[in-house]
């Protein structure tokens, strides 16, 4: 009687370790663009909010703000980016965070509501 050998041969093994690998050089950039897509969405719904108070302030006070603290909001908190407001109304928000291929790019959004800067993924 012949024995029956149970189990995967190398090459077999092989094989389907460069399918999942070809699969996931697929897989892995097109999330990490989506995750910053999202960030991105967060930053943008921030700038439209701070737009907001700046419209207010102007409103107020014939002047827009030159700071994020003399507005009637919330601070923003984020670890991904940080906002700034100019005397022109201009609210800037500029990515940080080490390491990122994204880091130190820019989404600006102007008092008249157009988006500009330098992120890949801002508002157009």
């Amino acid at each position: 009687m012949k024995k029956v050998e149970k189990g995967y041969t190398f090459i077999e093994v092989m094989i389907v370790l460069i399918a999942i690998g070809a699969l996931a050089t697929m897989v892995i950039p097109r999330y990490f663009g989506q995750t910053e897509r999202g960030v991105v969405a967060e930053a943008t719904a921030m700038l439209a909010t701070i737009r907001q108070a700046e419209v207010a302030y102007n409103l107020e006070n014939s002047a827009y703000s030159t700071s994020l603290t003399s507005l009637d909001m919330d601070t923003p908190t984020s670890t991904k980016f940080t906002y700034t407001v100019d005397s022109a109304g201009a609210t800037t928000a500029t990515r940080s965070g080490g390491g990122s291929s994204f880091s130190s790019t820019t989404i600006i959004l102007d008092i008249n509501g157009n988006w500009s800067g330098t992120h890949p993924y801002r508002p157009t």
